[in-house]
């Protein structure tokens, strides 16, 4: 009888424990919060900011791609380099020179004019070759846009 007892008063506090749930709203929401896994606060606020950064910068991309103008994307993507995020920021870049390659950027002067840029700066992207990018928008442009692209 002792043990249906105890087996009844540890079933109880099991069922009280797990009805009660969060005491109030600020529990429940931090219970379902993310876990900075970093060494610091600032840390995971700085990654945090990076990873909004290429999210925004992938939406830009993909209104690009349909409107033929890719500045917000490659503003995005410039912001993350300087930010030193080289695995967000050069994989969105990488994603914007391979359309710039085949002409979609509208403003050829302006899409040559940033993988010139790159080129002085000593910029690489794994398996993309950006003097054939440099090429391929050259090759689209008319004689007075590459003119005046290398002003």
């Amino acid at each position: 009888m002792n043990i249906v007892v105890s087996a009844l008063a540890i079933l109880l506090l099991l069922v009280v424990a797990v009805g009660a749930g969060p005491a109030s709203a600020a529990e429940e929401a931090a219970q379902d919060a993310f876990v900075c896994m970093e060494e610091t606060q600032e840390k995971c606020d700085y990654e945090n900011k990076n990873m909004e950064l290429f999210i925004k910068g992938r939406d830009a991309f993909d209104r690009g791609r349909e409107t033929g103008d890719f500045r917000e994307a490659h503003g995005y993507a410039a912001e993350l380099l300087a930010r030193e995020d080289l695995k967000h920021g050069k994989g969105l870049m990488k994603f914007i020179y391979l359309q710039l390659a085949q002409g979609a950027h509208k403003n050829l002067v302006e899409a040559y004019r940033w993988v010139a840029a790159d080129i002085a700066a000593g910029m690489t992207y794994p398996r993309l070759d950006l003097e054939r990018v440099l090429a391929q928008v050259a090759a689209k442009m008319t004689p007075e846009q590459l003119a005046e692209a290398k002003r």
